[in-house]
């Protein structure tokens, strides 16, 4: 069942997810969040606008289960998104997960900036797709060099390298399951090749073995760096990277899917209690517990840029549990926010540069997809933008987003009013 989110009521919406008090295990309840954002702030979609969204990603699954497609999990669910809301996290989970997971022969990758779920994303590709095997993951930066990582991935021979003992690696513990390699940036090139032999034919060598082994694993590859990028910086191989984009999927940051902010709040307000054991009648018998946040709190939270996202977000939000307890506030309040914003990185104020900046971004992307065709439209596009990136810089605060873009606070109160009408 889809949930409807009061900000006052953020702690009984992510007690939704979890299936006891005490432990961390889903309830297989909530199939949805849908989220007002806060008044006076721009949004790609009100409730409205979501629900439309979601009945159509519900229909195309409901398709797709017929056409015996393994059903979308719960939130919160084995390897699933607790927070996925905005319709741009919504497109990636509930549209191309179940396409992508049922290409068992394909390696899919999964971009995204740090903190943005792509571990949870790889469990989900791996749940839907069926496959019997177990879901294994490396991180090829955490060994020293690169033979240990060959070794770790396909095994090794005794005496191949400096201490090399003999060993089966990762691919075959995999078999017939999935191998998550996250931080795709970090294998070099004479892996990649090996890793190119392995997609062609499923074949690999142990290192220092002449004999060829065959296995059944699917791969899938994560980057917080687009693969364009990683072929200009001479980090991917071309021949790679061909075979990468042709399954690749992104995850958006938070500052792209806001709707996802209120929805992490919620599963973060849960599983922060739940970890602390603050929902216990012992402890609520001494201290007030926190039950959601103000209008005020949730407006600056809302349109907080969040450069480390859900992880960055979920640790915040233990940080605020702890200011709004020292006051015994039931409801986390704007200077619980201000404090605990103190000294928090990314947090810094926005100038004209910044929005100017990303609205130019903005609308150079979008006049390549929408195919503009004059300067008056990529005119009036950057102005929306501009617009809409200054209001949720500054909270909606109207006088300073003026102040930012050089322009009459009237004006900017004019525009709110006719996108309102629209």
């Amino acid at each position: 069942m889809p949930v409807v989110v009061d900000p006052t009521k953020f702690l009984f919406a992510g007690n939704l997810l979890f299936g006891s008090t005490t432990s961390l295990e889903d309830s297989s309840l909530v199939d949805n969040f849908l989220i007002a954002p806060p008044g006076g702030v721009p949004t790609s979609q009100h409730l409205g606008t979501q629900l439309r969204d979601l009945a159509l990603h519900l229909r195309e699954n409901i398709a797709q289960s017929k056409e015996g497609a393994n059903t979308l999990p719960t939130l919160w669910g084995p390897g699933w998104a607790p927070t996925m809301c905005a319709p741009e996290s919504r497109n990636a989970w509930m549209r191309w997960l179940p396409r992508y997971a049922k290409y068992v022969n394909e390696n899919p990758l999964i971009i995204g900036p740090t903190g943005s779920g792509k571990t949870r994303f790889a469990q989900a590709l791996h749940s839907l797709s069926g496959r019997s095997g177990p879901f294994i993951s490396i991180t090829p930066r955490d060994f020293s060099n690169t033979e240990l990582v060959q070794a770790e991935l396909f095994g090794a021979v005794a005496g191949a390298y400096t201490g090399a003992v003999e060993k089966w690696g990762l691919v075959r513990q995999a078999e017939k399951g999935t191998l998550f390699i996250d931080e795709l940036q970090s294998i070099d090139s004479d892996l990649q090749g090996k890793l190119i032999t392995f997609i062609e034919n499923k074949t690999y060598r142990r290192v220092g073995e002449a004999q060829t082994h065959q296995a059944d694993v699917r791969f899938i590859f994560a980057s917080n760096r687009t693969l364009e990028d990683l072929v200009q910086c001479g980090l991917l191989r071309d021949d790679f990277a061909y075979r990468l984009e042709r399954l690749s999927l992104h995850l958006p940051p938070l500052a792209e899917s806001r709707l996802d902010i209120p929805a992490g709040i919620c599963f973060a307000l849960a599983k922060v209690v739940r970890e602390r054991g603050l929902l216990a009648e012992e402890y609520s018998q001494e201290s007030t517990l926190i039950e959601g946040v103000t209008q005020e709190a949730y407006r600056r939270l809302y349109c907080s840029p969040w450069p480390g996202n859900l992880r960055q977000l979920e640790n915040t939000v233990a940080k605020l549990i702890d200011l709004a307890n020292i006051r015994k506030l039931k409801l986390i309040d704007l200077e619980c926010v201000e404090e605990g914003f103190d000294g928090l990185l990314g947090q810094r104020e926005a100038n004209q540069a910044d929005i100017l900046g990303k609205a130019v971004y903005q609308t150079f992307t979008h006049a390549q997809d929408a195919g503009f065709t004059s300067l008056e439209d990529c005119r009036v596009f950057l102005g929306e933008t501009a617009r809409f990136l200054a209001l949720e810089r500054t909270s909606g605060d109207t006088t300073k987003a003026a102040s930012l873009l050089q322009e009459s606070e009237e004006h900017l109160k004019l525009f709110l009013e006719t996108r309102a009408i629209e």
